[in-house]
């Protein structure tokens, strides 16, 4: 799934590819790199509404496993319904009012670079096996490469007759928005404000502040206002802080789902933490140090680490799928560089374990971890395989460099007013990263000069 954006913000053009398992955002501050996650996240997370199916969903109801010809052209409108979507509802992913996007973002563009045909292969030669809740009902779709045909299957035994209704109105759509987003499964974001939203969700709560903001609208005489409006109003916070919170304020809830991605969310705690991430039975994120296991922390008492990884380790216990998208903004947010190594390799691992990820960074740590994680990969050769006998790296610790896209956002020169982005070559020993390397020999040559200036200098006077 390649998606190619113009116009957005500083950002005059780029294009990036979703397939990839891990694609990479890097360039100086202010060049993008969030606008650009902001604007993947709002399409993957755009599940376009179309048309119920009832005799599909009936079939699928009495017989508990039905077989369907895929419509190409209904396809084809969905994947355009997306991207109108996002168009028209950008004021909702950045959280600003409609001003603000006549100013920055009137002509903004997205579209896909394979043309319909294209795509319409790759799905013909997609091979598909997942299973996703529609409107709180287990349903598993199947696809054979090769073949024009979804099977889907309810895997739970009974449906409450409460959900038949919504599910009967969502089925159609989840079966072409599985479709549409190939090979990803679904969307998920830990934006920068990650690290405060468990601490403050009561005082952020998204309830809470739209209950003022309908309530102002409601108090202001001089304006008409539709149900519309007051259901539509809360520009408050961007869409991935507002969904972060949304999240926090349904833990209690949420606690109750375990998914299959347990296990891998206590290594993090076991690895990272020292410690467990748990949830009150009223909803509150508490920390359990492995030091001191009878002790139990508040979030506003943990360590900046743990505010900062918490909100992964509650998705990956309670959330994740196999081939969800994670999008993570400065992965390295409070973390001492050999966390940043070891969180690095837990990237690869959960890229190893079906997951996508875009992640923007500035940490050469974490730059530096992903060029050994490519040398790594290469466990076929002698040398690399003699090496690895004396390191720590695990076997799915390692990073292909075709599942890898790394992109440079800069500008091409210093009168330049708009940013280009532009993918990063890689071979088999990495990438380059030009801002954090300039940076870097920079720093070196200074600090060897004034060294062996001191050291050498005193000597000679």
């Amino acid at each position: 799934m390649k998606v190619r954006i113009r116009n957005l913000g500083a950002i005059g053009e780029g294009s990036i590819d979703l397939s990839k398992r891990i694609n990479l955002l890097c360039g100086y501050n202010g060049t993008g790199k969030t606008y650009f996650s902001y604007v993947i996240y709002g399409l993957l997370r755009n599940r376009m509404h179309i048309r119920a199916n009832d005799e599909l969903s009936d079939r699928l109801i009495n017989n508990r496993m039905v077989t369907e010809e895929i419509d190409f052209e209904l396809l084809k409108n969905y994947r355009a319904g997306m991207l109108r979507g996002l168009k028209d509802d950008i004021d909702t992913v950045f959280g600003i009012g409609v001003d603000v996007v006549e100013k920055l973002f009137s002509d903004f563009s997205i579209e896909y670079e394979e043309t319909d045909e294209e795509f319409i292969q790759t799905i013909l030669n997609a091979s598909i096996d997942e299973t996703s809740k529609v409107q709180g009902v287990n349903v598993a779709i199947q696809k054979n490469a090769g073949e024009s045909q979804v099977t889907l299957k309810i895997v739970d035994a009974n449906i409450p007759n409460d959900l038949i209704g919504g599910f009967r109105l969502l089925l159609n759509s989840f079966i072409y928005y599985t479709l549409a987003v190939y090979p990803i499964s679904g969307v998920d974001v830990f934006p920068v404000e990650r690290n405060s939203i468990y601490t403050f969700s009561k005082e952020l709560s998204i309830r809470k502040q739209e209950a003022m903001d309908n309530l102002q609208l409601l108090v202001d005489k001089e304006k008409k206002i539709s149900k519309f409006d007051i259901f539509f109003n809360s520009k408050r916070y961007p869409l991935p802080v507002k969904d972060g919170l949304m999240i926090a304020e349904d833990l209690a809830e949420l606690k109750k789902t375990r998914s299959e991605y347990y296990d891998f969310a206590e290594a993090l705690e076991a690895e990272l933490l020292r410690g467990k991430v748990q949830i009150s039975s009223d909803g509150e994120i508490q920390f359990r140090p492995t030091k001191s296991p009878r002790t139990i922390l508040p979030i506003q008492m943990t360590a900046s680490i743990i505010k900062t990884l918490s909100s992964l380790v509650v998705y990956l216990k309670h959330i994740a799928k196999p081939n969800d998208l994670i999008i993570i903004d400065e992965p390295e947010i409070n973390l001492h560089p050999d966390n940043q190594i070891l969180l690095a390799r837990l990237l690869a691992r959960l890229a190893n374990a079906g997951f996508r990820l875009l992640v923007s960074t500035h940490s050469d740590y974490i730059i530096r971890e992903f060029n050994n994680l490519v040398m790594v990969s290469q466990r076929e050769n002698s040398v690399v395989r003699r090496m690895l006998e004396s390191m720590e790296y695990k076997d799915d610790e390692y990073i292909k460099k075709e599942e890898l896209g790394v992109y440079y956002f800069s500008y091409k020169t210093k009168r330049s007013k708009q940013v280009t982005v532009s993918p990063v070559p890689i071979d088999r020993f990495g990438f380059r990263v030009k801002s954090i390397d300039e940076v870097i020999d920079k720093q070196n040559r200074i600090t060897e000069d004034l060294y062996y200036s001191l050291k050498y200098g005193e000597q000679s006077e």
